[in-house]
């Protein structure tokens, strides 16, 4: 395992992290023992765990891991997120709680984080699937930069979601507040709008870092799943356009080249392999459902790109993978 180290922050992260997400409900498929993926992931020299109050019921997402923290504290960057408010119900189905970024609402955010994960501080606290409101709002990074003096949080980040885009959000975050990592959905089929965000000045200064999820593009590019598997309702995965799917396996048909016998890679390794020749991503949060896929995908990092890999999937990004498009998938915002 690689590390790189996270903006201007102290904190160095494993070029691959793990998400609680998967491990806390069952949108992504059943897991193996989240226990045991959490401890595999270690094992495997992954140091960052990305979580969230929203993940699974009654914030299991964050007291899954009280135990281990306990006895590995020393061992884990630790990123958890607030903006929701967990003490009203989630509607129906797979819709967000609301919202709740006010000072007030934060600061006790992040005191019950605290609480739940048995920690005195959160190393990396980022704003959940935040809006233009709350990145514009002084009042609030008036908080969160109290709550750094304080020492209940190290650093400062913002997560963008759900679904992908939020280009404004996300450049004036980079441009005007105090953050050291931006979380966007990006993948190697999918580069948009982290390209965006990787060409801003403070990223290309090494500033703020970005970290990828959804980097198996739905599992497109995982080798996991086929053009015609058909997900349960329920899974995440059923809410992408079929088109949009069908576009993607052909995009990465064109890709092999980078997990050929030669390259060591498998397919779900070369996706990741190709986020972190950029540079301006810090890590990869791969969606896990069991331990082997822990293990596969925390073994990318032995396997970076060439330089001529490299740029061989920065021309066909751009050239669109020489691919007549059946679905363009369009940019979320709140602007």
């Amino acid at each position: 395992m690689r590390y790189r180290k996270l903006g201007t922050s102290d904190l160095l992260v494993s070029e691959v992290g793990l998400g609680t997400w998967s491990l806390a409900s069952d949108w992504w498929g059943r897991c193996d023992d989240p226990l045991a993926m959490i401890l595999a992931a270690l094992e495997c020299g992954i140091n960052f765990i990305d979580t969230a109050p929203v993940y699974g019921d009654a914030a299991l997402g964050e007291t899954m891991l009280a135990d281990v923290l306990r006895t590995r504290r020393d061992d884990i960057v630790l990123t958890t997120k607030c903006g929701y408010d967990t003490s009203k119900p989630r509607p129906a189905g797979q819709r967000e709680h609301p919202q709740d970024f006010s000072p007030v609402a934060v600061r006790r955010q992040c005191d019950e984080s605290l609480q739940r994960l048995g920690i005195d501080h959160i190393d990396l606290y980022q704003l959940h699937n935040t809006r233009i409101e709350p990145i514009a709002d002084d009042d609030l990074w008036e908080t969160l930069l109290d709550l750094r003096a304080e020492g209940k949080i190290r650093e400062i980040g913002v997560a963008l979601g759900p679904a992908i885009g939020w280009v404004t959000e996300g450049e004036q975050a980079i441009d005007d507040r105090p953050i050291v990592s931006l979380q966007t959905v990006f993948n190697i089929i999918e580069q948009e709008p982290g390209r965006t965000f990787a060409a801003r000045e403070r990223v290309q200064r090494g500033e703020c870092h970005l970290i990828s999820r959804v980097p198996h593009a739905s599992d497109t590019l995982s080798g996991k799943v086929t053009p015609e598997t058909r997900f349960p309702k329920g899974d995440h995965r059923a809410h992408r356009n079929h088109d949009n799917m069908l576009d993607n396996f052909e995009k990465a048909a064109t890709l092999s080249f980078l997990w050929a016998p030669e390259t060591g890679r498998t397919m779900g390794q070369a996706a990741v392999a190709g986020i972190l020749a950029n540079p301006a991503f810090a890590n990869v949060l791969p969606t896990v459902v069991s331990v082997e896929e822990i293990r596969e995908y925390a073994a990318a990092s032995d396997f970076p790109l060439t330089a001529a890999e490299a740029r061989s999937l920065d021309e066909l990004y751009v050239r669109n993978f020489d691919h007549d498009d059946r679905f363009v998938m369009p940019l979320k915002s709140s602007v």
